[in-house]
């Protein structure tokens, strides 16, 4: 066992890594949180969420908006914890100052997902959590007998009392959002859900003159 022990570690630094150990460290307790993730710079999904914009929610969110065929419970019982106007409220509280648009998403006043991403990683450092780069995570194992677990990344091995996989899902490898978290739940005796796309990309052939739009962003 290494002698590099945490009370949580969370795998990824992405906004749902970074929100889990804000509210994790918000608890008290003096609780050591470590956030591992693999790039080198971290908040890749967010600098590019809502056109680099990044709507951090809207103005009404409803289970129903999330029906895909699958049970409605898991999502009431998140909003029933943690709703839009809570969490319209939380970002404010870290500084980020909203505004509502037509469609009801709400952006920061600043148009800019840096906004989002500095207020994070500054509530972070204020309540004393430790974000790691560059330490891709490899593997979680159990310690036997004992509680906890031992994460072994790239840039070495942690305990870890809890651990928090915030890993993201599929949606963009580039950033780290790979898929990979879920070998990891599954090595660790977790089943998980067969997903599906949410976000496509259209891909055109040579041959269309579609192809010379290629990149470009409209506002509907």
């Amino acid at each position: 066992m290494t002698a590099d022990v945490c009370d949580i570690a969370i795998v990824g630094a992405g906004a749902a890594g970074l929100s889990a150990a804000i509210f994790a460290a918000g608890c008290g307790g003096g609780k050591r949180i470590i956030v591992l993730d693999g790039a080198k710079s971290i908040g890749a999904k967010i600098l590019v969420s809502g056109g680099g914009r990044c709507n951090v929610t809207h103005e009404r969110v409803r289970a129903e908006d999330f029906n895909h065929g699958g049970p409605m419970h898991p999502v009431r019982h998140v909003l029933k914890a943690f709703d839009e106007h809570q969490a319209a409220a939380w970002f404010r509280s870290m500084g980020v100052a909203l505004k509502r648009e037509e469609t009801g998403k709400l952006f920061p006043v600043s148009d800019s997902a840096r906004t989002v991403l500095g207020a994070l990683m500054s509530r972070c450092t204020t309540l004393g959590v430790e974000v790691r780069t560059g330490c891709r995570v490899r593997q979680i194992r159990r310690c036997g007998d004992k509680p906890g677990y031992e994460v072994v990344h790239e840039g070495g091995a942690l305990a870890a009392r809890r651990v928090v996989l915030a890993t993201g899902g599929k949606s963009l490898p580039r950033t780290g959002s790979d898929g990979y978290g879920y070998t990891i739940a599954r090595s660790l005796g977790h089943s998980v859900t067969r997903t599906a796309p949410a976000l496509a990309p259209l891909v055109l052939g040579e041959e269309m003159f579609h192809g010379v739009v290629s990149g470009v962003a409209t506002l509907a």
